[in-house]
């Protein structure tokens, strides 16, 4: 089992890997589309730089996991308007810093890695202020290494298409599938009764997990003895990639990077319910 403190060692990795890729990137390239959708590297890099995950972490540590000031209460959260008030905060902080944008970014993201590499053994499961509702510590960790791996490959895949994310961002991001799922999908009258896609995912992290869809609600399970509508078979990059809504699956199937068994319309129907991760 992977420990907090092995995670703070893959953040601190991941973000001075970025941080060397922003500081040779050409000052042209930050107005080029990133890989998210309707966002330039600069809108993704000003987003990146509005998660302020330290400030979060020092209230919880202290007791305090009430939301801050300007942030809303858990009560009243939204899952749209919560996606959106990211986009508007992405451009504001953007448009705010201009071209000191990144020399803005790097202060934030090394006092992130700072806070994360300070917690004790024993305060990782305290909360912490979260919209949707407080997370422990070590769950935000996992958050911040999502965040800063899966926007990081919004912006180097554009540049390069061969970039790859790293074996143990992978492993990091299959753990917080489960948020991106809630997040993807929304509730569907149209489904009369559940559907069950297995994922069976392969290297560098071996397993296995049901998503089973409702007309209510989307979620993962662990797989049991009840049969999977569709299986799917792909590697940990494309578990992610897909679930994180960065490669549809039918572009996977095409590149030969997913497979299936099973009900061939209810396969091809994931993508098209499939919202934004």
């Amino acid at each position: 089992m992977v420990t907090p403190q092995q995670r703070v060692i893959v953040l601190r990795a991941e973000a001075e890997g970025f941080k060397n890729y922003l500081n040779e990137l050409p000052a042209e390239a930050w107005s080029q589309p990133s890989a998210c959708a309707g966002w330039t590297i600069a809108d993704v890099v000003g987003h990146l730089y509005g998660q302020n995950f330290a400030s979060r972490i020092t209230r919880g540590l202290e007791g305090d996991a009430s939301p801050p000031e300007g942030a809303p209460a858990v009560a009243d959260h939204d899952e749209d308007r919560f996606a959106e008030d990211i986009f508007q905060r992405a451009l504001s902080n953007r448009e705010q810093h201009g071209e000191n944008l990144l020399e803005s970014f790097i202060p934030r993201l090394d006092e992130s890695v700072r806070v994360f590499n300070n917690v004790g053994p024993d305060d990782w499961e305290k909360p912490c202020y979260w919209p949707p509702g407080p997370e422990p510590v070590r769950v935000l960790l996992d958050m911040r290494i999502a965040e800063l791996t899966m926007h990081a490959w919004d912006i180097r895949s554009t540049t390069d298409t061969g970039y790859h994310l790293s074996d143990d961002s992978v492993g990091v991001l299959m753990q917080t599938v489960d948020r991106a799922v809630r997040r993807a999908f929304r509730p569907d009258e149209g489904i009369q009764q559940p559907i069950r896609y297995r994922f069976n995912v392969i290297g560098p992290y071996e397993a296995a997990c049901d998503i089973v869809m409702t007309n209510q609600h989307t979620h993962i399970e662990p797989c049991n003895a009840q049969p999977a509508d569709v299986t799917f078979r792909c590697d940990g990059e494309t578990y992610v990639l897909v679930m994180y809504g960065r490669l549809s699956p039918d572009d996977a199937t095409a590149q030969g990077r997913l497979t299936f068994q099973g009900d061939t319309e209810l396969a091809e129907s994931f993508g098209r319910r499939f919202k934004g991760g």
